[in-house]
């Protein structure tokens, strides 16, 4: 059994004592080995083969913990390959060594941001170009070209990016020796939710008024919405509102409101049974909420 070590850091507000919640970090962590797990299998046909161990060690001004890859041999696999060469290729399908033509799966999956493929195509080097719309496309490893459609990959990286869609985490780089390797931050996020596998079974545009919650000042992250019968976490998409807001142009008070269009979309995903998600397309209007008149003598 062999180990390889890179670490795992995650910046923001929230973690900046070197403390973070519990709620937020197990469900990432164990995620992220779940995936390397998944992308292991991928590329070599074989289960069970890499366990990814923790080695916590928070740094003052984040959360920064380590990690090892530690391969458990089978018969084929210590015939076929070192342990080093297995860490070098987990490494480089996740996407951690630069310097190739062909990207990795979290350069791959940022880039796609949700876009759909169109057209995979192997290359003579064996890598494999993918097309979108528009003429736009990326060279990717084969491994990574075959994980981009696996659920269990896409859902696990969306679990793992999950901390960057909460209150107070802001980016998670990747660090090994020779310094920060890959970074995913706030911004990114959404590109990193997992595919519907397929369009929504039911989608609804409609006009309505909430209060907000809990608001964001970073996209990519949903802002907390009630229309006092129901509580939403929606994703701001509208891209005048985020200027105005950039340009100090709107200001906030607790408990202000918006009327917007949302879009509803629903789809039954193979994990979790039915799943919703709500967009705001456009706000078109912000309320302030109303102030309490002060009475005589107040």
């Amino acid at each position: 059994m062999s180990e390889n070590h890179f670490r795992v850091i995650y910046d923001g507000p929230a973690v900046e004592d070197g403390e973070m919640e519990i709620g937020q970090l197990a469900p990432s962590l164990l995620a992220l080995g779940k995936l390397v797990e998944a992308l292991d299998s991928i590329a070599t046909g074989e289960t069970g083969r890499v366990r990814v161990m923790v080695r916590a060690d928070p740094k003052p001004g984040s959360f920064d913990i380590g990690l090892s890859l530690d391969f458990i041999h089978s018969v084929k696999t210590w015939l076929l390959t070192s342990d080093v060469q297995a860490v070098s290729t987990l490494v480089t399908l996740l996407g951690l060594s630069g310097g190739g033509l062909a990207v990795g799966l979290i350069q791959a999956v940022r880039w796609l941001n949700k876009r759909h493929v169109e057209k995979k195509v192997t290359l003579a080097d064996g890598n494999v170009r993918l097309e979108v719309s528009g003429g736009h496309n990326i060279t990717v490893l084969p491994a990574v070209a075959r994980a981009i459609d696996d659920v269990t990959v896409r859902q696990q990286l969306e679990r793992f990016t999950e901390p960057l869609r909460q209150e107070g985490v802001s980016t998670i780089r990747f660090k090994d020796g020779g310094g920060v390797q890959e970074q995913i931050t706030t911004a990114d996020a959404p590109a990193f939710t997992a595919s519907h596998g397929g369009e929504p079974t039911s989608q609804a545009t409609f006009q309505a008024t909430y209060q907000i919650k809990r608001l964001y000042f970073e996209r990519g992250k949903k802002w907390r919405l009630s229309n006092g019968a129901q509580t939403i976490l929606a994703q701001i998409e509208d891209e005048a509102f985020w200027k105005r807001i950039e340009a100090a142009e709107v200001a906030f008070s607790a408990d202000d409101y918006l009327v917007c269009e949302v879009r509803m979309d629903q789809w039954f995903d193979g994990t979790v049974g039915l799943k919703t998600e709500y967009v705001v397309l456009r706000v078109v209007s912000h309320i302030p909420a109303p102030k309490q008149d002060r009475f005589p003598g107040t």
